[in-house]
């Protein structure tokens, strides 16, 4: 919530939600204004004190509610943004409350304050904030994009996507605002419609890394693996792919049976970013193109580096088991104590794996 010197704001701008636009309420108060217009051309008796006071209240301007900001305010506003530029959030949200007690209609000094609390992470604080500035000028980009940015991170998926779509209608072919819908609509298991703005994303910006990784994503999603694959390489070309863009590449790669493409990329995630996880994923692809040797040894690495990666010990005991297989299935060979021990160990790390007790009971390990 805004602090308490907003209140007023606040409560004067809940009074227009409804049917009453902010259109609606100025008309009106423009017509409440006309009668003390007319009353200050006609003399008022000043008989006494009370009489005078009387006088010089029905003489005073009537309240006048403005959205656009004066040119002073303007140079508040400058000023306000200054601050935020260079972190000095104090003094930013102080200018942009001052404003606002001024002039609670101000629309820029609403998205402003946003901005700053989102900068902060006051999340909660900065949606009612960019909310505000919405209902007061809908066609302000940059408050129904906070909006839906903000509303997206407190999980409000629908609204976000309400919000989103306000700021398309505004910006149709603006990047960020295409990603996010994309990636809400993601999240909301609408994968087909989520290619559809991720495409409109790269085409706004055909070298933006972020654009075609949010179309390789939706790509995944709705099923299509080669074009996945060719924006996730793209993507890998603009940017310096994170670690879950490189395992979400494999994994596409290994959707479409291209195995060895799907090695190629876990041995280079093992150089520059090596884990337990990687070194897996290097010891699948490698036991998929039947090379069993090296695929034993990057599971046992992996498991060096986490004694209790689940993956990993089960393809040490699988890998146990089909040689044990190959060699005759002798009651004594090690070879079947290791997968026996490989599996069962898999097993106290994560008990959910009926397939891997199926294997145990099926081979009598």
């Amino acid at each position: 919530m805004l602090r308490s010197e907003n209140d007023f704001p606040l409560r004067l701008m809940a009074h227009t939600r409804g049917t009453r636009s902010v259109g609606a309420l100025l008309l009106g108060m423009a017509t409440l204004a006309l009668p003390l217009g007319c009353a200050t051309r006609s003399p008022v008796p000043q008989e006494d004190g009370a009489s005078a006071a009387s006088g010089q209240r029905l003489t005073q301007k009537p309240l006048v509610l403005r959205i656009e900001p004066s040119e002073r305010e303007s140079g508040r506003l400058a000023t306000a943004g200054e601050a935020a530029a260079r972190e000095d959030y104090d003094l930013a949200l102080r200018i942009f409350r001052e404003l606002l007690q001024e002039n609670p209609t101000l629309a820029d000094a609403y998205t402003g304050m946003g901005s700053v609390l989102e900068q902060q992470g006051e999340i909660e604080r900065a949606e009612p904030a960019y909310a505000r500035a919405a209902a007061l000028n809908p066609e302000d980009f940059a408050a129904q994009s906070g909006h839906g940015r903000v509303l997206e991170a407190l999980g409000r998926t629908r609204e976000a996507m309400r919000a989103v779509q306000r700021a398309l209608a505004i910006r149709p072919r603006d990047l960020d605002a295409n990603v996010a819908m994309s990636r809400l609509l993601l999240a909301t298991q609408q994968a087909d419609a989520a290619v559809n703005f991720a495409e409109r994303a790269v085409e706004a910006d055909p070298q933006s890394g972020r654009a075609h990784l949010i179309l390789a994503r939706a790509y995944s999603v709705a099923g299509r693996s080669a074009d996945s694959i060719r924006s996730y390489e793209t993507a890998c070309e603009l940017i310096e792919p994170p670690v879950e863009v490189m395992f979400a590449l494999i994994n596409a790669y290994a959707e479409a049976k291209r195995y060895r493409e799907a090695a190629n990329a876990a041995e280079a995630l093992t150089k520059t970013a090596p884990s337990a996880a990687a070194y897996e994923r290097l010891g699948w692809s490698l036991f998929r193109l039947n090379e069993f040797k090296p695929s034993d040894d990057a599971y046992r690495k992996s498991i060096e580096l986490d004694p209790e990666y689940w993956p990993a010990l089960n393809g040490v005991g699988v890998n146990a088991l089909n040689a044990w297989i190959r060699g005759g299935r002798r009651p004594d060979d090690p070879l079947r104590a290791e997968a026996r021990a490989m599996l069962q160990r898999s097993l106290r790390s994560n008990g959910d794996q009926p397939k891997v007790g199926a294997l145990l009971l099926k081979y009598n390990l």
